[in-house]
């Protein structure tokens, strides 16, 4: 490990992680922004059937994102490892690796979605109320390629991650996003039109995603833009770790975009409003759980690549110390007061299920614990087996959604869910344990255990 792309001591550790969690720790409030701001915005200027159109509409393309194969996380941990170990030809080779597959598959799939967009029901089929078939082929258009585009990001933010400047890239997508809403949320109540809105977006992001690519070359010269470094090899190394993440957005779409497409053909637009907007609130508490998770990665990257396990484990038992802390305490705060919140919120738009909210606040808590962990694994890109049993426990809460939203309405796709984190928890604690050679027993020691001094040094001296 070259000590000036990682330095060992206590105190670049210490900057480091403050660096990181200041910067990640900007996600939730850009996210917490966008959301509690366009919503009620949007809300407000299109009204409930118009807004639940775009909720559709906008759920429909989500599943592009898929094509990028799950290089861009693959190759952030395999890159960051290589980077820890002294070998940045091989960070470089995985670099490009990953760029021909992901335009290859990206590009591919995009002429597919052009060529069937147009031929799809879309009004008859997601229930829309404000716009005909072809208006609405080209929202989803112009939000695939939005989609498209936005992939590269991930093998770009790979980049930042690998060579110590994890602030530097998270500081800038977070800057990206808030930029985009704004500008989509401005086109949308300017013109009154989804499609001005999904077309601000594009137009946002494209430009986003170009300073973001000459960011990195001018922080990081040796890690160079193209293809010719790519390797077949490099590519088939990461397939089951790649492979491995592309379960895992797609489990998120199924449970996201999936119920709200469920939702709306069982229920109509309005039920995908209130869905929607009560598991926003509720989601307030994974928002500050990534800050944490996000920041640590690269570290435990890093970690995993020079082989000290004992490290790890140490740090994963202070992670989830902390996620246990801050989630009862939020999670209590949004119980009581999220009526009030709801309410001063949406304005009476919709109306506020009391009982779907409280079941979303536990499935929320229980996610958050689970992603924590998570971490572990896919630090070292040995979360595929994770990843394909959240796919499988999400298929199976979907299915279990419909007859449930059918008989007591919104509510059911929350208890669906519920089912789906309390599997994971178990899964994925289970696993985590595993990969730092710690015992359920002497973990749950730990979590109730309140750290000295000398145990802090202690951990970080073993960097």
């Amino acid at each position: 490990m070259s000590e000036t792309t990682h330095p060992s001591s206590r105190q670049e550790l210490r900057r480091r992680l403050a660096r990181g969690i200041g910067a990640t720790a900007l996600n939730p409030i850009i996210t917490a922004i966008i959301q509690l701001g366009t919503v009620p915005v949007l809300l407000h200027a299109w009204g409930a059937a118009k807004y639940g159109d775009w909720l559709i509409l906008s759920a429909v393309p989500s599943y592009l994102s898929l094509t990028n194969l799950g290089f861009g996380d693959a190759s952030g941990s395999d890159m960051t490892m290589r980077v820890a170990s002294g070998d940045r030809r091989g960070a470089l080779e995985t670099f490009h690796s990953s760029w021909v597959l992901l335009l290859i598959a990206s590009a591919l799939l995009l002429t597919i979605v052009s060529s069937i967009v147009w031929w799809i029901p879309w009004q008859r089929w997601t229930h829309l109320s404000t716009l005909p078939d072809r208006q609405a082929a080209f929202v989803i258009l112009v939000l695939s390629l939005y989609i498209v585009i936005g992939q590269q990001c991930g093998v770009i933010e790979s980049g930042f991650r690998c060579d110590g400047n994890f602030a530097t890239g998270t500081l800038w997508g977070a800057a990206m996003r808030l930029a985009e809403a704004i500008v989509g949320c401005l086109a949308g109540v300017i013109t009154d039109q989804i499609l001005y809105a999904a077309a601000a977006y594009l137009v946002a992001r494209t430009a986003a995603t170009l300073g973001y690519a000459a960011l990195l070359r001018k922080r990081t010269p040796w890690l160079s833009f193209g293809f010719k470094h790519a390797r077949v090899d490099r590519v088939k190394a990461l397939s089951v770790p790649a492979l491995g993440f592309v379960a895992l957005p797609l489990g998120y779409s199924i449970g996201i975009q999936g119920f709200t497409l469920m939702i709306a053909f069982l229920r109509g637009p309005l039920a995908v409003t209130i869905f929607s907007t009560l598991r926003t609130l509720t989601r307030l508490n994974f928002q500050l759980m990534t800050t944490i998770g996000w920041a640590l990665w690269p570290e435990l990257s890093a970690a995993f690549g020079s082989g000290k396990i004992h490290f790890a484990r140490n740090l994963h038992r202070r992670i989830y110390q902390v996620a246990v802390t801050l989630l009862l305490f939020t999670t209590s705060l949004l119980w009581f007061t999220g009526p009030i919140i709801y309410h001063a919120w949406i304005r009476n738009a919709v109306s506020f299920e009391g009982r779907c909210f409280h079941i979303l606040l536990i499935v929320t808590f229980l996610n958050s614990l689970w992603f924590m962990s998570s971490v572990i694994p896919m630090s070292a890109n040995a979360h595929h087996r994770l990843t394909l049993h959240f796919l499988a426990a999400s298929l199976i809460s979907l299915l279990i959604a419909w007859p449930l939203v059918t008989a007591i309405g919104v509510s059911g796709a929350a208890v669906a869910l519920l089912f789906a984190e309390l599997w994971m928890t178990c899964v994925v604690l289970r696993a985590s344990l595993r990969q730092v050679q710690d015992s359920l027993a002497d973990f749950l020691r730990a979590l109730v255990k309140v750290p000295h001094s000398w145990e802090l040094d202690k951990l970080h001296e073993e960097v």
